[in-house]
């Protein structure tokens, strides 16, 4: 066991199993769920707004949720949203009709909200206290990685071995361990800090004191390094919201598997796995700003070659080139918000930087579904690429405007 795991809180440990395996269960049908929508309908802008429907749902609600929870506490949301992540996958796999199926995006849109910025938020407040906090988050996104890759293949072989919808029954097998790991542990009687406030008094009186759902959005703008990353996440999330829908679109162009495209990304995931421990290690070494322009540098280079891909070996090489910069960017990322959030503020904030990731989501999909009209894939691809760099370019300037400024 590697040195970094030793003497390891349980929470961290919770929190590590609930996530990988909420990250395997939805690569389990990323090499399908384009298909399957296809199968309900073959408009593609309807198609793009289903894709967008459940991240949508998730952007109205997941500030309410995080803001009751310095009343209420974390763990009620954490356990509703975990009990409702294993309704979603049966509403997808029963689905008759792309109505039917909108209506799984939405429960998965509440069980997203209820449970991701809480449990994010809950991870960074026990790590902000830890010295490798960029190791501690490279493991852990490694391991997700590792999940997400063995779940990509598996989830494709499953479908081309029984039939497409196999891999949703199988999605919600395996949603039910964060389930139940939910109810064991955050389900106990416990005191929860809630960022330091000890008691849900104390709680609904700071609420009071910046009751209008603008702070958060006055508080981010209020730091530079905030600021950055909060542009960061514009071509960031686009850009890893369409893979699901433009990398099946080109792979099928080269040849017809559902194999290979759960391969593709299952590449992309062993690729971040190996890639991220020394990706945390680089953050904690040199700084969260090294690993963001490195992020930044390397998701651009591959996604504009890619969009000439002349064969599949080098569309599949380029992918994962791009992984190496989406697993630099994460450990980066995370350990930028633990040391630029207060613990007092985290859940809120953390929730409104992940509604802004998720309304880019459901735009992204949609505004895919729109270009791919018009432009073949390789194209529409090409687009992106071009966000990432413009966004490169814009965050850098602004970091140096503000940085100036204080």
């Amino acid at each position: 066991m590697p040195i970094v795991f030793k003497n390891l809180k349980k929470e961290y440990l919770v929190v590590f199993l609930m996530s990988v395996s909420v990250v395997f269960s939805g690569s389990l049908i990323a090499p399908i769920e384009q298909r399957f929508i296809s199968s309900l309908t073959e408009n593609s802008v309807l198609m793009g707004f289903t894709f967008a429907l459940g991240t949508l749902s998730l952007s109205l609600i997941a500030l309410i949720f995080a803001r009751l929870s310095r009343t209420y506490g974390k763990n009620k949301f954490i356990i509703a949203g975990a009990a409702m992540g294993i309704l979603y996958p049966l509403i997808y796999a029963t689905s008759t009709n792309i109505l039917q199926y909108m209506g799984g995006k939405m429960v998965f849109g509440f069980a997203g909200a209820a449970m991701g910025p809480l449990l994010i938020a809950y991870l960074q407040e026990h790590l902000s206290i830890e010295k490798n906090q960029g190791k501690l988050l490279g493991y852990l996104y490694s391991a997700q990685s590792i999940a997400g890759s063995f779940g990509a293949i598996f989830g494709g072989f499953v479908a081309d071995r029984y039939f497409l919808g196999a891999p949703y029954y199988l999605q919600f097998a395996v949603l039910l361990i964060p389930f139940f790991l939910a109810l064991k542990f955050f389900g106990r009687r416990r005191v929860e800090t809630n960022g330091g406030l000890a008691s849900s008094v104390e709680a609904k009186h700071s609420l009071a004191k910046h009751h209008s759902y603008l702070f958060s959005i006055k508080y981010i703008l209020s730091k530079p390094y905030l600021v950055y990353r909060f542009l960061f996440e514009i071509p960031f999330r686009m850009m890893w919201s369409v893979e699901i829908i433009l990398y099946p679109l080109i792979i099928l162009s080269f040849i017809d598997s559902n194999t290979v495209i759960g391969s593709v990304f299952a590449t992309q995931g062993v690729i971040a796995m190996i890639v991220l421990p020394f990706a945390g290690k680089l953050v904690d070494k040199r700084s969260y700003m090294t690993g963001m322009r490195w992020a930044f540098f390397l998701m651009g280079i591959s996604t504009f070659v890619m969009a000439f891909s002349i064969s599949l070996s080098m569309f599949w090489i380029l992918a994962g080139l791009f992984s190496v910069g989406l697993a630099i960017g994460g450990p980066a990322r995370g350990v930028l918000e633990i040391k630029n959030i207060e613990s007092e503020h985290r859940a809120e904030i953390i929730a409104v930087l992940t509604i802004f990731g998720y309304l880019l989501e459901a735009l992204s999909p949609f505004l895919a579904g729109i270009l791919l009209t018009m432009l073949n894939p390789k194209m529409v691809l090409l687009f992106y690429a071009l966000l990432i760099w413009l966004f490169f370019g814009i965050a850098t300037v602004v970091l140096k405007i503000k940085l100036k400024s204080k």
